[in-house]
């Protein structure tokens, strides 16, 4: 059963949620326009994207346990105000630290409001067949939103300016105010918690230094510093090591502080964020583990596929985003589908499924790099490779918050909202790394193999792949190279056919782990839709 007007709560729940993924995906296509207008440089407006994660992935926990504090209905619709101010001020900023302050601070911190509450809300009125089929809608808007982002943020950016990027999300938000009557008025309880302070600090801290320690593993290396943390004037390079472990350890700190907080708390019945014993729910535990890897493939997937699509054919973000709708598409179709076809299969068979569908799609796109050059034949493969994501977000959503007991969806949501932002990192970080790693370790067997260079030049080229390896078009390496003749032929070459060795490489992880996600996946409760609907 559900509330009436459920489709319409529903519907404005997609808009806010397709707001938040738009803005993740909209700003990578405008990078060149911010570092002018804002008087900045790249790693600037990369630092900006940084942070703009971070903050949401430091408060959505926090997000989903005011649900419960002061209404999930007010929480959710208070952040959609704090992002409407966000976004304004971005809009109109002249400088980094304003836009920072707007689109890092203060619009990143009503995105962790809104995102927990979609799904709570969500549960709280709709119920049955209904709910299962509003999760497939979300998955589906977060695709389209994905897919669509590169596509806008280009044409805005092209035809008007990047600013008009987040006027439109103001837009949409304002509408999503106007209909907030659709969402039924919060039932609170006459003793309320209090927000736990303590625990907020520690697992925000937690969850800044974990985020920065993946988004770090590109710049400088995951044990190995590629090179040093400069402040200033002092470098941090320890015993040759990266940045990377020290930051994770602190996360890890913090970590443990933080789970021996709520320990306490909870034996001295004080108030906690989250309580720690719904990790001791293995359905709820296995469900996060699996919606975590199928993040993570969707962000690995919408940072590699572009990325070589402009890299390695020189096309536009615009017809980019054109190709990338293969991959919408493909989600569209099963995750609308198949949460209301196929009701005599598991859920749990659907996500088998999808992960099954995934590797094939891998392979199919993996093949086309190796035979066909024409970009456009990448697309039957992002179709396939997207139906089976959208088979798993069909189903997986519904089965990780159907797990726990109604009165603890708030903080359920809040750690799945948590685990999908940390997903979403770690997805792009661990691709990176992977890519570069991959192409480095291919130019340096090429360049071993060569017949064209001396014994002094692979000294030469080997010595500069241990500092810097880059993932940059030929004209930017024909450019950057200073000899001429044979030699600069054979490094283009060499450069061509190592960089797309790494993408393909790069298709074969995300296969694997999309093939142990399948194995994770088995572990799922096997319930019925009916039964997960109860």
């Amino acid at each position: 059963m559900a509330v009436k007007g459920s489709k319409a709560l529903v519907t404005v729940m997609a808009l806010g949620t397709f707001v938040v993924v738009l803005d993740n995906t909209i700003m990578n296509v405008s990078i060149t326009a911010l570092v002018k207008d804002l008087g900045t440089t790249v790693s600037g407006v990369q630092t900006a994207i940084a942070l703009n994660a971070l903050m949401m992935a430091a408060f959505v926990l926090m997000g989903g346990k005011m649900a419960d504090i002061i209404g999930m209905k007010r929480t959710f619709f208070a952040g959609a105000v704090i992002y409407i101010i966000g976004s304004l001020l971005a809009s109109f900023s002249n400088s980094l630290p304003v836009f920072i302050l707007g689109w890092c601070a203060i619009q990143g911190f009503g995105a962790a409001m809104m995102l927990p509450n979609v799904n709570t809300i969500i549960r709280a009125n709709v119920a049955g067949k209904a709910r299962a089929q509003a999760y497939g809608l979300m998955a589906g808007i977060n695709a389209v939103a994905t897919a669509v982002g590169p596509i806008i943020g280009g044409f805005l950016t092209t035809f008007f300016s990047w600013r008009w990027a987040f006027r439109l999300e103001v837009f949409i938000l304002l509408f999503v105010l106007f209909s907030r009557s659709v969402v039924p008025k919060d039932v609170l309880t006459k003793v309320r918690p209090k927000l736990d302070t303590v625990g907020v600090a520690w697992q925000a801290a937690a969850m800044i230094f974990l985020v920065l320690g993946t988004l770090a593993i590109s710049d400088y290396g995951l044990l190995i510093a590629k090179q040093p943390l400069k402040i200033g004037s002092f470098e941090f390079e320890p015993l040759g090591l990266s940045i990377v472990p020290f930051l994770w350890g602190i996360g890890l700190f913090c970590l443990s502080r933080f789970a021996k907080w709520e320990r306490a708390s909870m034996a001295t019945k004080r108030n906690v964020l989250i309580d720690l014993r719904l990790f001791k729910i293995k359905n709820f535990t296995r469900g996060l583990s699996v919606r975590f890897l199928q993040v993570a493939l969707i962000a690995g997937t919408t940072f590699s596929v572009p990325l070589y699509l402009q890299v390695t054919f020189g096309l536009s973000a615009f017809r980019t985003g054109f190709i990338l709708l293969g991959l919408t598409a493909g989600l569209l179709t099963t995750a609308l589908g198949g949460a209301r076809r196929g009701l005599n299969y598991l859920p749990k068979q659907k996500v088998e499924w999808g992960f099954l569908t995934c590797v094939f799609g891998l392979l199919v796109m993996m093949v086309t790099m190796i035979v066909i050059k024409d970009p456009w034949w990448l697309l039957p493969g992002l179709f396939i490779y997207g139906a089976g994501l959208g088979l798993i977000a069909s189903q997986i959503v519904n089965l990780v918050m159907s797990a726990v007991d109604p009165k603890q969806t708030a903080e359920a949501s809040g750690i799945t909202s948590t685990l999908e932002t940390l997903g979403s990192s770690v997805g792009t970080a661990i691709i990176g790394t992977v890519l570069v790693v991959s192409l480095t370790n291919g130019i340096g067997r090429l360049v071993s193999n060569s017949a064209v260079f001396s014994d002094a030049d692979k000294a030469q080229i080997t010595n500069h792949l241990s500092k810097s390896v880059e993932v940059v078009s030929t004209n930017v390496v024909s450019g950057q190279i200073k000899q001429s003749g044979e030699n600069k032929n054979e490094v283009i070459s060499i450069y061509d056919q190592a960089r797309k060795n790494a993408f393909i490489i790069t298709l074969l992880f995300m296969a694997v782990v999309a093939a142990a996600s399948y194995g994770l996946s088995k572990g799922l409760p096997a319930a019925k839709v009916s039964e997960v609907a109860a």
